[in-house]
């Protein structure tokens, strides 16, 4: 027996065991997009850089920008997330290539623009949510989480997911599931580069 705690103690310095997720628990959709990346940083430094939204076209390879709007579609002078507000995307899918900056042009064969509410910003918890608005939910729904976790020494655990409801989520899973996974494993790497150098 003491083989098995010499070995699990072993694992857990070595960083190999596996964490936790800080995402919350969400119902099965039809199907869903996730990245998780461990980065040599801080919790703080990872809550700034997600919730910079002027900055992502900065590191971003799939998320080119993100606009606090008006229902009306008119650019808010407070440009970092707030429950109940609106979220206009536009992003690549597949996602751009590494490294980006803010001069990298988009691939217009690849620009897709959503609309979103932001649902949840929990800086207590580290975690970072908005949900697709363009259609009803029983059409095409998604909601996206950010987490982020201290996992100690100075390492720190990044996860996002995204499940997806409805009617059409079938056909954006046949057209695009491949490409989204892409983009949610880019923008994992673009902020590991952000954060690490």
């Amino acid at each position: 027996m003491s083989w098995i705690v010499r070995y699990l103690f072993a694992l857990a310095l070595s960083g190999t065991l596996v964490q936790s997720s800080n995402l919350p628990e969400v119902p099965p959709g039809v199907f869903n997009v996730s990245a998780q990346l461990e980065l040599q940083t801080t919790t703080s430094a990872v809550w700034d850089a997600l919730t910079n939204f002027p900055a992502y076209a900065s590191w971003n390879p799939f998320v080119r920008a993100a606009i606090v709007v008006t229902p009306l579609n008119a650019s808010l002078d407070e440009q970092y997330p707030v429950e109940n507000r609106r979220l206009f995307l536009r992003t690549q899918t597949p996602p751009l290539p590494l490294p980006v900056n803010s001069d990298t042009p988009d691939n217009p064969l690849n620009t897709q623009l959503a609309y979103e509410n932001i649902t949840h910003v929990q800086p207590d918890l580290l975690r970072l949510a908005w949900a697709y608005a363009a259609t009803p939910p029983d059409v095409l729904a998604g909601e996206r989480w950010q987490a982020i976790s201290d996992l100690g020494n100075g390492r720190v655990l990044y996860e996002s997911r995204e499940v997806f409801h409805g009617a059409l989520a079938p056909t954006l899973r046949d057209l695009y599931g491949a490409g989204l996974q892409e983009s949610f494993d880019a923008q994992a790497q673009g902020l590991k580069l952000l954060l690490e150098g």
